[in-house]
């Protein structure tokens, strides 16, 4: 498995908010890289971001996100930068 560039991560994120991929595939997508043994994320970003990611779906209450459409939002903006 090859190593996601930060681009692509991106990516993922603005499909989740325009509602072409679930929080549920994107992080079980980032679970692929972040729960290996040993990770090969050479990026120090991309593992930040990855790791990020990897939380997306986690739910505040039964029917509600922790991270809200703003988290993602910013988080894209802040990683496009970087």
């Amino acid at each position: 498995m090859g190593q996601p560039t930060k681009e692509e991560i991106i990516n993922k994120l603005k499909m989740i908010l325009q509602g072409k991929l679930s929080r549920e595939e994107v992080a079980d997508w980032a679970s692929e890289y972040v729960l290996q043994d040993e990770p090969n994320i050479s990026d120090e970003t991309v593992w930040q971001l990855l790791k990020v990611v990897f939380g997306v779906d986690l739910l505040d209450s039964p029917d509600e996100y922790l991270h809200g459409e703003q988290d993602i939002k910013d988080w894209i903006d802040v990683y496009s930068i970087r």
